[in-house]
């Protein structure tokens, strides 16, 4: 025996009912999903415009910047001048409506001189450690240092007078946020944080700019940052 028509329209109208509301929740998904990739990615995009010119005026200006940054209770780098910054974005395609997947700004910081570092044998890997992660160059070979090692307490190394700061914006369109990585930043090390797309403003990026450029002593104090201490572990 076969079902009738009236049966079989019922059956089918209750499908399309659950179909229809199906659809519905998965645009308006896709709708939200939109939204939040547009908003990171305007964010980037105001990184990207600021740092571009904030680069190019502060290239041609070089300031000296009146702040310290300390490889060791002794050995300091100061006072500082700002010199070759740079800036520049990847997307995730050729395509001109692409979305940023990050934008990278560093800069090179000058101080007068060659700093020297005296330590004790014993502290040796610590200190090859941080020359490393703090991108710093020893003018001697840190390998052929600890080879040639004497019966003397202590070593001397030179460090070049030069070092890079950092900030990378990395989008994560996937939790709808910017992961903000930094070297170098306030002292030497890494520093991170992850941004809500709206707190990318351009009071922020200006108090950014301040604080590059020596005119403010303190970063954004809408960004909370945290200490990268990974390298000790």
């Amino acid at each position: 025996m076969t079902q009738s028509n009236n049966e079989m329209s019922s059956f089918l109208a209750e499908l399309a009912g659950e179909a229809t509301q199906t659809l519905d929740a998965r645009r308006s998904q896709q709708q939200d999903r939109h939204e939040i990739e547009k908003s990171v990615h305007s964010s980037l995009d105001r990184a990207f415009q600021f740092f571009n010119v904030l680069v190019k005026h502060l290239n041609a200006l070089e300031p000296s910047i009146e702040r310290t940054y300390a490889f060791d209770g002794r050995a300091h780098f100061a006072p500082l001048r700002w010199k070759n910054g740079l800036i520049e974005y990847r997307k995730q395609s050729l395509a001109d409506n692409a979305l940023f997947n990050h934008v990278y700004f560093q800069v090179k910081m000058l101080a007068p001189e060659p700093v020297v570092v005296t330590r004790r044998w014993e502290q040796f890997e610590e200190v090859r450690k941080d020359v490393q992660a703090f991108g710093v160059k020893s003018k001697e070979d840190m390998h052929e240092l600890w080879r040639n090692r004497t019966q003397k307490p202590t070593f001397q190394i030179t460090l070049e007078p030069e070092f890079l700061i950092r900030m990378r914006f990395q989008a994560n369109y996937a939790e709808g946020c910017v992961e903000l990585e930094c070297g170098n930043l306030e002292g030497f090390g890494e520093m991170k944080a992850r941004l809500r797309p709206e707190q990318l403003t351009t009071s922020v990026f200006d108090e950014f700019g301040r604080y590059l450029m020596g005119r403010s002593k303190h970063l954004p104090s809408e960004i909370k940052f945290t200490r990268d201490l990974s390298r000790n572990m």
